[in-house]
């Protein structure tokens, strides 16, 4: 997945490698316009309207999407993964890797970057696999399907 500069301060393009559990939730939503839509069919933009409903399924409040990020790197970190293939992944400018080394370094980790992602996509989804709710409040990529 490649974003345009529109969506990073440097306006530049920033790909994003997508493991295979993300493209199951891609797929699972195929024909419709937003992966992440409403039922309407349009883009979902009321995460703060919606968040309280979400702290109350997932019984975590206090937390804010910026969080997420902040998960998502120490848990690579805890996997194993390098900080400086994390900081690109997040699209950090000025990561572990600065100062003159910076000036210097100029490689994309693009195949570490994925590697990091499927074993970060395979972490979730054994994480998600270890929770086994009752039918009624399990979260499911077939939702998409039901709209």
């Amino acid at each position: 997945m490649n974003y345009s500069g529109v969506a990073n301060q440097e306006q530049e393009t920033h790909i994003v490698h997508l493991s295979k559990p993300a493209w199951k939730v891609i797929e699972a939503c195929s024909g419709e316009p937003y992966v992440f839509g409403t039922a309407t069919g349009k883009r979902f933009q009321r995460f703060g309207k919606e968040k309280p409903a979400l702290d109350k399924l997932c019984g975590v409040a206090g937390w804010r999407i910026h969080d997420l990020r902040r998960t998502i790197v120490s848990g690579m970190a805890r996997l194993g993964i390098p900080p400086h293939v994390a900081d690109k992944i997040l699209n950090h400018q000025a990561g572990t890797i600065s100062g003159v080394a910076a000036v210097y370094q100029r490689h994309d980790f693009l195949a570490e970057r994925k590697e990091a992602l499927d074993h970060w996509g395979a972490h979730v989804e054994q994480i998600v696999r270890a929770f086994d709710r009752p039918k009624d409040t399990q979260l499911s990529i077939e939702s998409c399907k039901e709209r």
